[in-house]
């Protein structure tokens, strides 16, 4: 049944590009999903429709023995036909990020709001394709006023959502208002079995009937047959049956058991502590900010502004100290300064965080890989989200600037570099300390080949590290790469490389070498 459904839209597609003005791409070649190695075959349609484009993404992955990769066409339940159905949208929008109205549905590979105090650059395509997002970004522009909106994952029911409005004050100064919610940080935790409870966290990852396993026997606690939860080999017998089950038996036997009433069956079942059920368990985190530009000069080719942001997030996050909990902070930047001349455009900031506990373009383009974490504490493996990570940070002040440069057809380009002076909280002395660290994203791409070169792209992100030429890999480091180079008649060898990090045995560190998340592919594409 599968086989011909996927049969059917394969051919429904063709058929559909040779009566229209679709634009189609096609590829043939192998890609790594979480670590294993398949054949693919995709078709990459774009379908304008007046105002609108549909760009699909309709691929099968292989494996070497020809099987087809089962999470990717699902049609076991209408609700699994329907999101195998969604999955294959990368993307659906009306008109372009330059016009008074536009809007994406699906895949997001940049969002910032406004001076991007808040979020900078997100992305939920960080593990596409085997983490499948369809989100939103809304954008209305209207002479007095705008509107910008977005949402990062409709299944996540409003995971993350970012609103900025931008209203008109006295001499026509701009003021902007933005407000970012993660409803439940819990969300970015793999969950195969749609049970609730992280796959890391349970003993049955694909079964949704169970979970616990305290003795790691490979039977989950509440099967029937499991007739041993706590592994230390005493049959189980929980609650007041303890009891009737020796007096039952010294109905029958006429012995005396009372010396076992409390030892044998086992009343004293010592069983591992529920996780958290994303489900069910909330973690969220918000935030606002204010800012207000003030252009100084404005012509064809100069553009000159100053402008000053401030944000407070609104939450909890850890106290290293004490353990306690603490109030988020506040981020400001008194003063910013953006020229815009020909194709370039410079951002310089002086910003501020009198009482630390915030991290500037804290929604970035590693956010789904920070939002949750697995930490090791006490031979136990707990959860920690990018919030309670945030009271490491004390006060602190710096740096920021960005250059940026768009070439029109030829070449587009962004170096964004922040260096910040603070106090960071250092676990081996059990105390603050004064130290630099900084931030650095850079990211660059051809809209025009270059002899055989016809697509390039690249870009690398890393957070927080004291040294930028030590390369020292967090969870918020992704970098990846796209080489395209044609051989003719329209075909062209493509190289894809992303890698990200992810802690996952909880050790605080991303080195092993399971934690470097890689996504490859060399595929040959096709134009029709």
């Amino acid at each position: 049944m599968t086989k011909t459904l996927i049969t059917f839209m394969f051919i429904f597609v063709a058929s559909a590009y040779s009566q229209s003005n679709i634009q189609m791409q096609g590829a043939v070649g192998a890609v790594t999903i979480d670590g294993k190695i398949y054949n693919q075959i995709a078709l990459r349609p774009v379908i304008p429709i007046g105002k609108f484009g549909i760009a699909l993404d309709i691929v099968l992955y292989m494996d070497e023995e020809g099987n087809i990769r089962d999470d990717d066409w699902d049609f076991s339940s209408p609700e699994s036909g329907f999101n195998t159905l969604v999955d294959k949208i990368y993307y659906i929008r009306y008109g372009y990020p330059s016009d008074p109205l536009y809007a994406r549905v699906g895949g997001l590979d940049n969002v910032t709001l406004g001076y991007g105090i808040l979020m900078s650059g997100y992305a939920n395509t960080m593990e596409y394709p085997q983490n499948k997002k369809v989100g939103l970004d809304f954008r209305l522009k209207r002479k007095r006023y705008s509107i910008q909106a977005m949402t990062n994952d409709f299944s996540e029911l409003g995971g993350v959502m970012g609103v900025r409005t931008t209203i008109p004050l006295r001499l026509g100064f701009p003021l902007g208002i933005s407000f970012v919610m993660d409803k439940n940080q819990y969300y970015s935790l793999d969950d195969s079995d749609g049970d609730g409870y992280p796959d890391q966290l349970e003993g049955f990852p694909f079964d949704e009937d169970f979970w616990q396993d305290t003795d790691g026997d490979g039977i989950a606690d509440s099967d029937p047959l499991e007739w041993d939860m706590d592994g230390d080999g005493i049959p189980d017998m929980p609650g007041d049956s303890v009891l009737l089950f020796w007096q039952d038996l010294e109905a029958v036997t006429g012995a005396d058991f009372s010396s076992f009433y409390n030892i044998i069956p086992d009343k004293d079942i010592i069983r591992i502590d529920e996780p958290v059920n994303i489900l069910k368990d909330r973690n969220s985190v918000a935030a606002i900010a204010f800012d207000g530009g003030i252009p100084i000069y404005k012509d064809d080719h100069f553009d000159v502004s100053f402008y000053a942001q401030i944000a407070q997030l609104l939450g909890k996050t850890i106290d290293p100290e004490t353990g306690g909990e603490k109030q988020l902070g506040l981020g400001i930047v008194p003063l910013g300064f953006v020229a815009k001349f020909g194709p370039a455009q410079l951002n310089i900031e002086y910003r501020k965080t009198p009482n630390g506990k915030f991290e500037f373009g804290y929604w970035n383009r590693a956010y789904e890989l920070e939002r949750s974490v697995f930490v090791l504490s006490n031979d136990k493996m707990t959860i920690q989200t990018k919030e309670s990570h945030l009271g490491e940070f004390g006060p602190s002040n710096g740096l920021y600037g960005r250059l940026g440069l768009n070439l029109g057809s030829l070449l587009m380009a962004s170096v964004q570099y922040q260096s910040m002076t603070g106090d960071m909280w250092n676990p081996s002395l059990g105390d603050y300390e004064e130290i630099q660290y900084q931030n650095f994203f850079a990211e660059t791409g051809l809209n025009k080949s270059i002899s055989k070169l016809k697509i390039a792209k690249l870009f690398l992100q890393q957070r927080n590290v004291p040294n930028l030429f030590e390369f020292e890999p967090n969870a918020s480091t992704v970098m990846g790469y796209r080489l395209g180079f044609e051989m003719g008649s329209g075909m062209v060898i493509n190289y894809i490389f992303r890698k990200s990090f992810k802690d996952l045995n909880g050790d605080g560190d991303v080195t092993d070498s399971h934690e470097a998340i890689n996504i490859t592919a060399i595929e040959t594409t096709f134009a029709f």
